[in-house]
């Protein structure tokens, strides 16, 4: 197999060396062709960072674009929340935190905070060192 190297000047002004077995485009139009492909690859890894999306529940379009859609939905109205609310924490943990909390009863203003203590419920007197399984 031929393969050809290139050097491609980045708009910051680094040179890039890219390896290549099309011989039939020019150096720039391979360059485009990495720097489209690049801005996808940041796309994934944000959709990963951020919808935390791992992997695809469904193996055809309909079912992948819904899942996107939904995860796309779901992290815009906890951005809105998250600015309605000046909220302070970093949205990644207001997002942990609302998950953490979902089906539990609990103020948006106080999700970063630890629960509060009902001094008129007695403390278990369980060993420091033994695990208690705590039911409300």
């Amino acid at each position: 197999m031929r393969l050809r190297r290139l050097r491609v000047q980045r708009e910051t002004g680094d040179t890039i060396t890219l390896l290549t077995n099309d011989l039939e485009r020019s150096a720039v139009e391979i360059g485009r062709l990495y720097k489209g492909r690049w801005h996808i690859e940041l796309l994934f890894r944000w959709i990963k960072q951020h919808l935390k999306i791992r992997k695809f529940l469904g193996n055809n379009g309909n079912a992948i674009r819904l899942q996107l859609f939904a995860a796309m939905i779901a992290f815009a109205l906890l951005r809105i929340v998250a600015r309605t609310r000046r909220v302070t924490i970093p949205i990644l943990r207001f997002t942990e935190l609302v998950a953490q909390y979902l089906f539990g009863r609990r103020k948006l203003h106080t999700i970063d905070k630890p629960p509060p203590v009902n001094p008129s419920r007695p403390r278990d007197r369980a060993s420091p060192n033994q695990m208690a399984f705590i039911y409300e």
